[in-house]
């Protein structure tokens, strides 16, 4: 199965082509194209994922650059990079609309985007991590339902469509499901971290409750665990769109 990188490789052929990988969290995307010797910037807007992603990387200064930013606003220049990638992004951001905009201004004509987003289906861990909530009986965060006018539906199709309302031609629309082996203690560094909409409800608890969640998360987890790791079945819609040279008109 193609990864996030294969998809965007043809617009990284070219010499001094600069691959942008928007909330870049634990570096796990920017870590693997530094890996193919390619020009990165990473960009999040939380320090301790900036940091985290710079020592994912270990790449020479000039090869690799960590940015605290996010979309919809950009700290670079119009078409600038070669390919972007936003793994995991577009589902969190306040305005799924303008962050693609926004990706598409930084990106060169001819350059690549590969997105990726949770479907309804989503992540299969949120019901154990969940299930841990409520048990220690962890205050909800406000709801994190976009209003209508800028929601989109979380498939393929709908990742699509506002992909394309931002200018970009759509070469790729795809679901696709796997199962996710973990162990326990990865899993519960992401969420302590922020990681997600459930880290940031676990760091908006008191430190009682975060202690309570923990507890419960372990014990859940050892339940479900089989041979030290965990398997959730996960789904994601992917799309791979390109920067036309002339403006898209609609016919």
């Amino acid at each position: 199965m193609p990864t996030l990188l294969d998809h965007v490789a043809p617009a990284m052929e070219r010499r001094s082509a600069v691959l942008l990988d928007v909330g870049s969290g634990t570096g796990t995307v920017a870590r693997a194209a530094a890996g193919r010797s390619w020009l990165v910037i990473a960009l999040d807007p939380e320090a301790d994922m900036a940091s985290m992603t710079g020592d994912a990387m270990d790449a020479p200064a000039e090869a690799a650059r960590v940015v605290r930013a996010a979309l919809p606003n950009l700290p670079l220049t119009s078409a600038g990079v070669d390919a972007v990638v936003a793994n995991f992004v577009v589902n969190h951001v306040a305005d799924p609309r303008a962050a693609l905009a926004e990706a598409a201004r930084v990106l060169r004509p001819g350059g690549r985007l590969a997105v990726t987003i949770w479907t309804r289906a989503g992540a299969g861990w949120a019901d154990l991590v969940g299930a841990a909530f409520e048990a220690a009986d962890a205050t909800s965060p406000p709801s994190a339902q976009l209003p209508e006018h800028l929601d989109f539906e979380r498939s393929p199709e709908g990742l699509a469509d506002i992909t394309r309302a931002a200018g970009l031609s759509v070469v790729v629309k795809d679901r696709t499901t796997w199962r996710w082996r973990v162990s326990p203690d990865d899993l519960w560094a992401g969420i302590s971290s922020g990681v997600a909409a459930a880290g940031a409800r676990y760091l908006a608890q008191r430190p009682d409750v975060r202690r309570a969640v923990q507890e419960h998360f372990v014990r859940l987890a050892a339940t479900e665990a089989h041979d030290g790791l965990l398997n959730f079945a996960s789904e994601a819609a992917l799309v791979v769109a390109t920067k036309p040279s002339a403006p898209l008109t609609s016919t």
